[in-house]
């Protein structure tokens, strides 16, 4: 290029997909960002919302610099002030709230937008440096199908080997909207003959291109799941030599036992009982399992669509033995077990400090029982994971009175959390907020004293080890090449403040290369090495690693029994649980509220509620539009472009209906991350997954009228 332009690789931050991503500037100013051609997991492809990465430097509706609430919590009205006291007052109020009442009084919350990975550890280090593991909704996402995978086979994560795979499954996934840039090896795939399935409530991209459509009830997947097994037991097509040798119920005698009535419901898990549940022909469901088991090559790629439910955890953890017994666990065309990461220091987030008779652990060694759990914390395993109190029992320590003060970064509980208006009252008996965050968002202008301007994802330089489908083990550095206004990378900030709280001695320098070299120092790999190379290659893809190491799980093997399960008091093989909310599970209620509503990812452009402030984006979806079947509109008198008014038992909402058969009769679909249409006035926040803590917040019961024709702003 010219003696004005340059380019730098760099890496995405738009979603958890972590794309690479290669900036052009000129005069040194972004110019132009593409995808990097010779990233293995992308080839060059880049979505909407990487490609947008320009406007979000200047986005005039982002916060230049810290500000103070100067009315009442709610007014949005804002004072300027400088970054020293900005963390000063933070640091005066957690320190105050500490002295009074103890570390545990103030809550720390970390949430997506951030980055999982290195960001995260930042911030569980600075709280747990103070004495602190009150956390919220680090559960809310992905965890749950880390534990069901994790007491399986201690497998996490997993990528699909779509170059070998004979059949690839998307259950409760839409990769168009949650992973575009990989959606090209499916279709490769396809196109050199392998079978595609689509297990989803909505018939939508992968699914129209699917060779096999399963159209399920929304929340059902559990049924479906075990009346599978139920199939491949039956018909005698599990896969003998790896059962019997590496799992630890040889001959499937207790799966069997527990399919066949033997669990406490006395259920038979039959195709027939699950086709009353899922809505999905008994013939259909043997089909699909008989093809499932005969085929050698097997992908099931689950997504967020699973989740949300109160049964999540059991049936993350019933497709995680499907792989188990069709023989396609770490197996070649199957789902394979990759290194989560390069070795990291155990003791980089400080959690021996607030459980002093936890030794520091790697994060494999959380499959275990855990050692130790606070009396506050109903959910052992996922403590034992995230050394944080769980999302439910953290929001009850705010509504008792025991957190008073807390940090919010990264998130937007009041738009994204199940029961919006509850978790405003009970948010708001926090005595200070402080928020962290690139915006002014529902939760700062509700909640917060205090708002700090975060940096976007071209605006910072930190390490990047994190993907969502981890199919190339490498580790690249994100590389700033912008700066907008004041903001600051949440690293960074998180550094500054430590040191205003008199954390200084855990955070003694504002060099990103110092947190690099210490939470990589066991790897080996340095930010030196890092920022010479765009990548550092951590592992190799290995086939059947089992063989060699077995399992990190009691026995050695892998457990379709979980002993680990049994141990803490939870069902040790999936037993089937109806939703909280539903026509079967609560038929009183269905007769006043006969409709599903259901919610997921908004559409490939957005993430969450990020990136709706965009023009590039907004375009492409300017309005929340709920997907509304051409049958029911009809009875109801409903024309696509009508507004209409959804109503739960907790709350109510307008928004524009979509007149469409993607959803099926009897359902509506409706997109989260809406300030404007926020499905959350909905949501059911009071039912949780006893293993995961996850609320049923994804469906709903829900009444559907027709309301006036004006347009939402």
């Amino acid at each position: 290029m010219n003696g004005n332009a340059t380019e730098v690789l760099t890496v995405c931050g738009a979603c958890t997909n972590s794309c690479s991503l290669k900036v052009k500037l000129k005069d040194g100013k972004v110019d132009k960002v593409e995808g990097y051609a010779k990233d293995p997991r992308t080839k060059g492809a880049i979505c909407s919302k990487g490609l947008s990465a320009k406007q979000m430097l200047q986005d005039p509706r982002r916060l230049k610099y810290p500000v103070k609430r100067a009315g009442e919590r709610g007014e949005n009205k804002w004072e300027r002030i400088s970054w020293e006291e900005a963390l000063k007052t933070i640091a005066e109020a957690f320190n105050k709230v500490k002295a009074e009442h103890g570390p545990r009084a103030v809550g720390f919350y970390n949430g997506q937008a951030s980055g999982w990975g290195f960001p995260y550890q930042m911030y569980e280090r600075m709280a747990h440096a103070f004495g602190a593991d009150v956390s919220w909704g680090t559960s809310e996402c992905f965890v749950p199908r880390v534990i069901g995978q994790a007491m399986t086979y201690a497998g996490v994560p997993m990528f699909p080997d779509y170059e070998k795979a004979n059949m690839i499954v998307y259950w409760g996934r839409q990769p168009a909207f949650s992973s575009s840039t990989q959606s090209h090896f499916a279709l490769d795939a396809r196109d050199r003959g392998c079978k595609i399935v689509a297990i989803d409530p909505l018939h939508f991209h992968m699914a129209a291109k699917a060779d096999r459509y399963l159209r399920i009830e929304p929340g059902t997947d559990l049924a479906l799941a075990l009346a599978v097994l139920y199939v491949i037991v039956e018909k005698d097509l599990w896969d003998h030599e790896f059962v019997d040798n590496y799992t630890n119920d040889p001959g499937l005698s207790k799966l069997r036992e527990h399919l066949w009535g033997g669990n406490s419901d006395q259920i038979v898990y039959t195709p027939e009982w699950a086709a009353e549940v899922t809505g999905i022909p008994a013939k259909e469901i043997r089909s699909f399992a008989e093809e499932l088991a005969t085929t050698k090559g097997v992908c099931i790629i689950t997504g967020h669509g699973l989740e949300g439910r109160i049964n999540v955890t059991q049936t993350a953890r019933a497709i995680a033995i499907l792989r188990l017994v069709t023989g396609n666990f770490d197996a070649p065309g199957g789902d394979v077990v990759t290194t989560m990461s390069p070795k990291l220091n155990a003791e980089f987030t400080l959690n021996h400090m607030v459980n002093p008779d936890e030794p520091p652990r790697e994060f494999v060694e959380f499959f275990n029982v855990p050692q130790y759990n606070p009396p506050e914390c109903h959910y052992p395993l996922l403590y034992a994971m995230q050394g944080c109190m769980p999302t439910p029992d953290a929001m009850d320590l705010v509504e008792n009175g025991t957190v008073k003060a807390g940090i919010i970064q990264a998130c937007n509980p009041l738009l994204m959390f199940p029961n919006a208006a509850k978790v405003k009252e009970i948010l708001s008996k926090l005595e200070f907020v402080a928020v962290v965050d690139p915006y002014i968002t529902e939760t700062s202008i509700q909640l917060a004293d205090i708002v700090l301007p975060a940096a976007m994802f071209l605006e910072k330089t930190e390490p990047e080890y994190f993907q969502y489908d981890r199919f190339s083990p490498y580790i690249r550095l994100r590389k700033q090449v912008a700066t907008f206004e004041e903001a600051l990378p949440d690293w960074l900030i998180c550094v500054k403040l430590a040191n205003a709280l008199g954390l200084g001695e855990y955070f003694p320098s504002e060099d990103i290369a110092y947190y690099t070299d210490l939470m990589l120092k066991p790897s080996g790999i340095t930010y030196e090495q890092l920022s010479k190379e765009f990548w550092v290659w951590f592992g190799e893809i290995e086939y059947r690693k089992y063989q060699k190491s077995g399992f990190a799980l009691p026995g050695g093997k892998a457990n379709i029994f979980s002993e680990v399960f049994a141990q803490i008091g939870y069902d040790p093989l999936p037993r089937f649980v109806e939703g909280a909310e539903n026509r079967r599970s609560t038929p009183d209620v269905a007769k006043e509220y006969p409709f599903i509503c259901f919610t997921g990812r908004p559409g490939p452009m957005y993430v969450h509620d990020q990136g709706r402030t965009l023009p590039w984006i907004r375009e492409m979806r300017p309005e929340a539009l709920a997907m509304v079947n051409t049958l029911d509109a009809e009875k109801q008198g409903i024309q696509d472009g009508d507004m209409i008014e959804l109503t739960s038992l907790r709350g109510k909402m307008k928004i524009k209906a979509h007149v469409t058969n993607i959803v099926s009769e009897g359902s509506v679909y409706v997109p989260g991350g809406w300030p404007d249409a926020n499905y959350n006035e909905l949501s059911i926040d009071d039912k949780f997954c006893p293993i995961s803590s996850q609320a049923n917040y994804t469906s709903c019961l829900a009444q559907m009228t027709k309301t006036e024709k004006e347009a939402l702003s």
